[in-house]
């Protein structure tokens, strides 16, 4: 028996042993990029969708037409909203005139008009 377990442990220590340098071959290691196909695979594969999503026919059931409002909503709006607007109060405030202008700029475009009038003839 004693020879028995120590066979088998002995073959269990290989087989651990095996594993464990195999797994340090198996890394995956990064491979470089060849550009070995010669179109834009996304490109193609957005286009097959894009064509697909064309091509399906949808069909939608047609909803039947319920008259459970026993109203005509577009009047009663109409009533509604013009109630809410004249409760409303739209007074606004009346502002106080101030004088920040110390010139009567009527005065200033009409000479600045006739200045542009007596250069232009002056130039013909």
């Amino acid at each position: 028996m004693k020879t028995y377990t120590k066979s088998a442990i002995l073959s269990l220590t290989g087989i651990l042993l095996s594993m464990n340098i195999f797994a340090n071959e198996s890394v995956i290691k990064e491979e470089q990029y060849i550009d070995d196909i010669p179109f834009n695979t996304e490109m193609i594969a957005a286009k097959a969708r894009f064509e697909k999503a064309i091509t399906t026919e949808f069909q939608l059931e047609d909803e039947t037409y319920i008259d459970d409002i026993p109203f005509k909503t577009d009047s009663l709006a109409k009533i509604i909203l013009s109630t809410q607007a004249m409760t409303l109060n739209f007074k606004m405030e009346e502002e106080n005139y101030i004088e920040d202008i110390p010139f009567n700029t009527s005065v200033i475009a009409t000479e600045f008009s006739a200045g542009i009038c007596q250069n232009n003839k002056g130039k013909n």
